[in-house]
């Protein structure tokens, strides 16, 4: 069969659109079927109306000048003999100090942990301390890498937040 002249554009013009219609569904079918496609940060709304209130928050933290650090363990098997060890844990470590680097103590902790690839489940938890100045828990965090960790501490009429990342070997 030949084709006229000219024929061909309309046949090459139609293909290329049935191709970007058939890259278009292929995309969406790949980003729908990501558990993490559609994260949204929990209560986003509420933390837009108070931007105001947050950036004094980060502004109270900056003058107080406390500093954290964050750290991850190694994952530690789970002892079915243990029923509060039923299941593998990290440690999770923050370290607390202030302007001069003294280790602030007696502080209350609490963090929020969410992993780079998994930002559906975020791990909250309250640290004790166990030195001075290093808060710590023992939390169900199977997954390996990159972790960010909320930090929200106070002390007496003192409160701080930071935002740390920490790698989980």
């Amino acid at each position: 069969m030949k084709l006229a002249r000219g024929s061909i554009w309309p046949i090459l013009v139609t293909a290329a659109l049935l191709f970007t219609v058939g890259a278009n569904v292929v995309m969406f079918v790949a980003a729908s079927s990501d558990r993490n496609g559609s994260v949204v940060e929990p209560d986003y709304y509420r933390k837009g109306v108070e931007w105001d209130r947050t950036m004094a928050r980060r502004a109270e933290s900056a003058r107080l000048g406390w500093r954290a650090t964050a750290a991850l363990s190694a994952l530690r098997a789970a002892d079915p003999a243990d029923p509060a060890n039923a299941q593998p844990t990290r440690e999770v470590a923050v370290t607390l100090r202030d302007s001069t680097g003294v280790p602030v103590r007696g502080a209350e902790l609490s963090v929020v942990l969410i992993h780079n690839s998994d930002a559906a489940h975020p791990v909250n938890a309250s640290l004790t301390e166990t030195a001075p100045g290093v808060y710590t828990a023992r939390l169900s965090l199977r997954a390996r890498g990159r972790w960010e960790v909320r930090v929200e501490a106070s002390r007496a009429e003192s409160r701080f937040g930071a935002v740390l990342h920490a790698e989980a070997p």
